[in-house]
């Protein structure tokens, strides 16, 4: 009842009941299949109201007659029909030699077939046969008189249904260093009592839509890999339920990979691999994790933890940024396609999240250069205290770190940018206060980079930091005859800096951290 087959079409499956079926021929035997994939299936492994077995869909289970799908082949069967040259003899021809009569002959090497096998495989370290419809490994000794010196294996999409099976690889192959075996549903069918066979060698196990269970795959890892330093397990259904399961600690693991399960809270991930002492790379892209929380201070978790990739989840607060930042290793982030960054200008997002984490190196696989995290932290700065002097509730210094944590480490580093705000609150006098720098004016120089304006000459103005971008595009459009729908903006507060786009027309100036002496640059749109 452990089968794996595959049809004629490629689709893959699990055989879950052998026998006749009611309303058809009582001595025609059928196969209940249950597919991976659900669209090939039909039911649920119910038919005219008898139940022969649970599918793991409502529509993923079918009968079939054995005939009209495959049982797999060997390993062995698998590689010579994928790095073998295709002869259909054990001899072909090597040149021709004359004979006593003037003509020749065909010079016949016997067996060359077997040779060649016997020197490709036997060197050769890097091996996939990934959908080869694979079933078992074969009699013992046969894989290593072949190929004994593999460190590579990718066994992934094949018909492999058990770890026994799987197990016997650890005999065949003392090299092998790189394991796949995604696409495989395998049953842990190991005997707890007999001794435990381990690969030694193996650094790396790819296990990819497997359907393995969290415990499965953390007794996997502890009793059968001693020297794993990577997990990649996606697309196992894996929920958070399955991930606050106690289990013993696989103390060597470095990076793992849980991307498109089931996760929705922080603390499940917490709770499955927080605490592992080695974790320096950690990818959940495809999940639903909506936030991230920080650490607690006296807590030892994700302590090396240097990557983190959460692509594709549901984030949609900067409260969860600012958590990242109290992760003391962390320097590369993946964020792309989260509420939270759909929502602003692919710049502004961006130097946000820069802002925020202190120590990012790497942001959606970008470096984030020394310059760049400087004039990002210049200009977060700017809008924090341009928001406290302009958001009521911010003059609460409480309310304020609640939503700018780094907001005294950012005053600490960059002095000079808090005296010349406190300067201008001086210069407009104390009576008046927040509302009166709201009103200050920042004189900036428009310089035109767009083809379509009506003239190239810069323009130098004095502009409300208050002033809103729609009101600063109809002054561009005074000036260069360029229609608000046809230019974007951009600020840099020197030549060296980078430009900000002013992204948001709703936006006041004092928010992007437009500054006295900087750019306003006019672009087309795109």
């Amino acid at each position: 009842m452990n089968k794996r087959v595959q049809d004629a079409d490629g689709f893959r499956g699990s055989v879950r009941y052998e026998g006749p079926i009611q309303g058809k021929n009582a001595s025609t035997v059928y196969w209940g299949v249950d597919w991976d994939d659900p669209s090939r299936g039909k039911h649920s492994g119910e038919s005219g109201g008898v139940r022969y077995f649970e599918a793991a869909h409502p529509t993923s289970g079918s009968f079939v007659l054995p005939e009209k799908v495959s049982l797999g082949i060997g390993i062995l069967e698998a590689l010579h029909e994928r790095y073998m040259q295709s002869e259909d003899l054990d001899s072909r021809a090597a040149g021709r030699v004359g004979t006593s009569s003037g003509s020749s002959k065909p010079i016949q090497l016997v067996g060359v077939r077997k040779i060649q096998e016997k020197q490709d495989l036997g060197v050769i370290g890097k091996v996939s046969v990934e959908g080869s419809q694979i079933s078992h490994i074969g009699n013992e000794g046969e894989l290593y008189r072949v190929a004994p010196n593999i460190v590579e294996l990718n066994l992934g999409f094949n018909l492999l249904s058990s770890w026994s099976e799987v197990l016997k690889l650890s005999t065949e192959l003392p090299q092998l260093e790189h394991l796949v075996l995604s696409g495989n549903i395998l049953t842990y069918d190991v005997d707890v009592a007999a001794p435990l066979v381990t690969f030694p060698t193996v650094h790396v196990l790819v296990m990819h839509y497997t359907r393995t269970s969290w415990g499965d795959l953390l007794r996997i890892c502890r009793d059968h890999f001693p020297a794993l330093r990577e997990l990649h397990a996606a697309s196992n259904q894996l929920t958070d339920d399955a991930l606050r399961q106690a289990a013993d600690i696989p103390s060597l693991l470095e990076v793992v990979d849980l991307s498109h399960n089931q996760v929705t809270e922080w603390s499940s991930v917490e709770s499955a691999v927080g605490t592992w002492p080695r974790l320096h790379t950690l990818s959940l892209n495809g999940n639903n994790l909506a936030q991230i929380q920080p650490p607690a201070p006296s807590s030892s978790l994700f302590l090396q933890l240097a990557s983190l990739s959460l692509s594709n989840n549901a984030i949609a607060d900067w409260a969860s940024i600012d958590a990242l930042n109290s992760f003391p290793s962390l320097e590369a982030l993946r964020l792309t396609r989260n509420p939270l960054l759909m929502n602003v200008g692919s710049a502004e997002a961006r130097m946000l999240v820069v802002a925020r984490c202190a120590s990012l190196k790497v942001f959606n696989s970008s470096d984030v250069r020394l310059k760049e995290h400087q004039d990002a932290e210049h200009m977060y700065l700017k809008r924090i205290l341009h928001e406290k002097a302009t958001v009521s509730a911010f003059s609460n210094r409480t309310t304020l770190l609640t939503h700018h944590p780094r907001f005294p480490e950012l005053q600490s580093l960059y002095p000079d940018i808090c005296a010349a705000h406190d300067a201008a609150t001086t210069t407009l006098g104390a009576t008046t206060g927040p509302a009166a720098l709201a009103k200050s004016l920042a004189k900036v120089t428009f310089v035109p980079m767009s083809m379509n304006a009506t003239t190239m000459d810069t323009m130098v103005k004095a502009l409300p930091l208050s002033m809103k971008v729609a009101q600063v595009k109809l002054l561009v459009e005074k000036k260069y005859g360029l229609l608000p729908t046809q230019h974007h903006l951009s600020f840099r507060a020197s030549k060296k800096a980078m430009p900000m786009p002013l992204d948001d027309d709703n936006g006041e100036l004092g928010y992007f951290g437009v500054q006295e002496g900087g750019e306003l640059l006019i672009n087309d749109l795109l």
